[in-house]
């Protein structure tokens, strides 16, 4: 029998489903830029619909693997809890890699709350209840009504 789950680990489910979600429409919200007369009328318009392609594989194949992180979080898998982690921090690294190049006094304030979204999830991982729950073993036991006769000779 599973246990039920505690508020922590609920918590950190149902936080990794809407942040895997939100970094799954941002994909969808660059390919239906592609869409908008603005794009299409723009002095490059093809330059600018490829790059707009482009970004959205970029960021489109790293959000779908966050929603498999998801799908092992919420099926208590350890592989979920590190993919979930490794995941997120690359999101944050890429995201701080953005603020960075974009230079100190040019901070876009969207990358900056992306940052700390993707860092959320991350601390909530690493809090002890939480670890401990996805790292400790589970060995399933078998009830004792189905352990078969003895092998003893009489």
């Amino acid at each position: 029998m599973i246990a039920k789950r505690s508020g922590w680990i609920s918590g950190v489910v149902v936080l990794q489903l809407f942040y895997a979600l939100m970094l799954l429409s941002l994909p969808v919200y660059l390919l239906a830029l592609t869409r908008t007369s603005q794009t299409r009328n723009a002095s490059d318009a093809a330059g600018e619909i490829s790059g707009l392609k482009i970004a959205a594989a970029v960021l489109g194949g790293p959000a779908l693997v966050a929603l498999i992180a998801w799908i092992g979080l919420w099926r208590e898998k350890l592989w979920g809890w590190w993919l979930t982690i490794l995941t997120d921090l690359g999101f944050v690294g890429m995201f701080v890699y953005s603020l960075i190049d974009d230079g100190w006094h040019n901070i876009d304030w969207s990358v900056v709350v992306l940052s700390v979204m993707a860092l959320v999830p991350v601390v909530y991982l690493l809090l002890p209840q939480v670890r401990r729950f996805y790292w400790e073993t589970r060995i399933p036991v078998a009830p004792a009504n189905c352990i078969g006769p003895s092998l003893r000779s009489g």
